[in-house]
């Protein structure tokens, strides 16, 4: 084996790769989207971005300039200041009992808060919470969510008693209250029409416009790609109605993320724009030119958003009890690039070459194949799926598993090279853009091999778990195939296997299904 090759992407400042806010006095890690504790930052940098330990001095020797607060020391924001900038945006649910600030992300929590708070046994989390959008500096045992304050209940009690800061880091609030509130709030918002809510954003010039302001920033991963999601894709937007269509769609999804009071309507905007470009889209890849090949490259990229992010109430990502839809959205993209071929030349040199670049069809890794891989886990795991079925005539279904296997080391191998510029996009590109349709069709018909792979592909995912649009996908993935696995004939072995994976590589999902 030759020397490790680095990226040339990968960050040779540290402000590539962090960013410090004065006025919270944390560290932000902007590929990750949260705040580094002031004694983890070395540790961060090597076991999440596998940074050479001559980097790692470089960086820590930076931060150590920087007046880092202890977590509990860090203020929260007020009104004017959410959201805090770089950190990640998930949707979540607050109490609406007087003088409770609890915050949490999933109903199970809240109705647990309420069991054991407010000694309610069961309740309709619609009238007893409000949506809320959520962020937290800190991630494991200093996470603590906050909001907006203005987000949350106003009752008879004065506002200090339902200010953030009395929420502890396991998200409890300080004070207990008895009853739930009974005022107007930002949920009952919802109900009213849209001509009383301000704040929504109506029209397809809205739409427009928050995308120019705000959306592609936060699709982008370098100055190169700003570019291209910002000014490239606005101009050509005016010729192409179905790439119009698709930026006001993604639009839609992103005001969704951050305004969750308003998230349905938001949705439904997002899928009536995304049925106005599909057929128009599917149109344009069975007559690709010079002419189109641009915009038939950039709605590509908003093809994935919509598609790992529309269906927010059943957001699975690679798994689906529709037969019709399984895999529509990759099945689409491969067929949209795979007509770009013979325009790819004139792609890379122009304007839209950092999309390009994103889908390369080389990733420039090698390494032994999966039966014998450097990472004994996945090495496991193929050896247990051949082992569940050994028969004979179930050799092309084992042929099928090692190819994707060995797809899944080689993804491996080239985000672990990728480093911290590692993006959502290189990951798509390195396994679902590229594994075989056998392995999909097994896939399909929940076969536990199959299953196993996809987890294995989950871990791969955790790094851009920070996307507005894969928030908490990822972990709700990893409970989809828990559940599918648990209604098909695998094994204690893999079982046992899939339980280790949970445990070792999503932690709180673990303990959320204890």
């Amino acid at each position: 084996m030759g020397a490790k090759v680095e990226s040339p992407e990968a960050p040779t400042t540290p402000s590539q790769l962090l960013n410090y806010l004065p006025t919270y006095r944390v560290l932000v890690c902007l590929r990750c989207r949260y705040a580094i504790q002031p004694g983890a930052i070395a540790r961060h940098l090597k076991e999440i971005h596998y940074l050479p330990r001559a980097t790692r001095r470089t960086f820590v020797a930076w931060a150590s300039e920087f007046e880092l607060a202890q977590p509990q020391d860090v203020v929260l924001p007020d009104e004017s200041q959410f959201p805090v900038p770089f950190l990640s945006i998930q949707e979540g649910l607050a109490c609406r009992f007087e003088r409770c600030g609890y915050l949490c992300a999933t109903s199970k929590r809240m109705k647990q808060h309420w069991r054991c708070t407010h000694q309610i046994p069961t309740s309709d989390e619609s009238t007893l919470s409000t949506p809320v959008p959520l962020q937290t500096f800190f991630r494991g045992n200093a996470l603590r969510y906050f909001t907006n304050p203005s987000l949350l209940v106003v009752s008879s009690a004065s506002p200090s008693e339902y200010s953030v800061d009395e929420v502890s880091h396991d998200g409890r609030s300080s004070t207990t209250g008895t009853t739930p509130a009974t005022s107007t709030t930002y949920l009952e918002s919802r109900l009213l029409p849209l001509d009383q809510c301000s704040s929504v954003l109506v029209t397809n010039q809205g739409l427009l416009d928050h995308y120019r302001h705000s959306t592609y920033k936060s699709l982008s991963n370098s100055p190169e790609t700003d570019r291209a999601f910002g000014e490239v894709v606005l101009g050509l937007t005016s010729r192409f109605d179905f790439l119009r269509q698709g930026v006001m769609a993604c639009a839609a999804l992103h005001l969704a993320s951050i305004d969750p009071a308003n998230r349905t309507y938001y949705v439904f905007q997002s899928l009536r724009h995304q049925d106005q470009a599909i057929p128009a889209f599917r149109q344009a890849i069975l007559h690709v030119d010079r002419d189109n090949c641009e915009a038939v490259l950039a709605f590509a990229f908003f093809l994935v958003i919509c598609s790992l992010n529309s269906d927010t109430e059943d957001p699975r990502l690679f798994l689906s009890d529709d037969p019709d839809q399984h895999l529509h959205w990759i099945n689409i993209l491969r067929n949209g690039c795979s007509m770009l071929c013979p325009f790819w030349d004139e792609l890379t040199a122009g304007p839209l070459a950092p999309f390009a670049a994103l889908w390369e069809d080389d990733l420039g890794v090698g390494g032994p194949p999966a039966d014998t891989p450097e990472d004994p886990l996945l090495g496991a795991l193929l050896a247990m799926v051949v082992a569940e079925n050994p028969a004979r005539e179930l050799a092309e279904e084992h042929d099928a598993y090692r190819a994707a296997a060995d797809q899944l080391a080689a993804a491996g191998a080239f985000l672990q090279r990728r480093g911290p510029a590692a993006s959502v996009w290189d990951a798509l590109n390195a396994w679902p853009m590229r594994v075989a349709p056998a392995y999909l069709t097994l896939l399909k018909q929940d076969r536990p091999g199959a299953l196993l792979l996809l987890a294995y592909y989950a871990i791969l995912l955790r790094p851009t778990r920070g996307e507005w649009f894969l928030a908490g996908r990822v972990e709700r993935l990893i409970d989809e195939i828990a559940r599918r696995l648990e209604g098909t004939s695998c094994s204690a072995q893999l079982w046992e296997l899939f339980l280790a994976i949970r445990r070792e590589y999503f932690p709180e999902e673990a303990l959320r299904c204890q």
